[in-house]
């Protein structure tokens, strides 16, 4: 008797672990790296202050002076999606979206897992890695 109950716990045992190595083997690789997201201030003569956060974490209100980078970084979720957004203003103009989110389609815009953003007079430009350019994606709006 004591037999049979040691190989039922086996099997279970096996039948679990059988299902955990399916459910992970889905997994990528790209799940467990590390991600950058980089802010550039391309707005000559004026700062850009900008607040950046997700549903984690708050990083708080900062302030680029012209020229200046910031870059944060964070590991990928394993079992939710990672969506990063950002506000930004300055005396005359406002704009808010999404700087990073985890869904693949993010990834191939920024061309890896560094997503560098860059502020201008005419909006926000997204380098693509890959390819070497930059993508207007974002329009600023004007704050009355």
């Amino acid at each position: 008797m004591n037999q049979m109950i040691i190989a039922k716990l086996y099997s279970f045992v096996f039948i679990l672990l059988l299902a955990f190595g399916q459910s992970t083997s889905s997994m990528s690789t790209n799940d467990f790296l590390t991600r950058f997201v980089k802010i550039v201030n391309h707005l000559i003569n004026h700062p850009l202050t900008y607040h950046c956060k997700s549903a984690d974490d708050d990083l708080g209100i900062r302030t680029l002076q012209p020229n200046g980078e910031w870059e944060f970084s964070f590991d990928a979720a394993t079992f939710k999606i990672t969506d990063f957004y950002c506000y930004f203003f300055n005396e005359h103009f406002y704009a808010a979206f999404d700087v990073y989110v985890e869904n693949g389609k993010f990834e191939d815009k920024c061309g890896g897992d560094h997503c560098i953003w860059t502020a201008q007079y005419d909006g926000f430009y997204l380098y693509n890695m890959g390819s070497g350019q930059n993508v207007k994606l974002h329009n600023w709006t004007t704050q009355f």
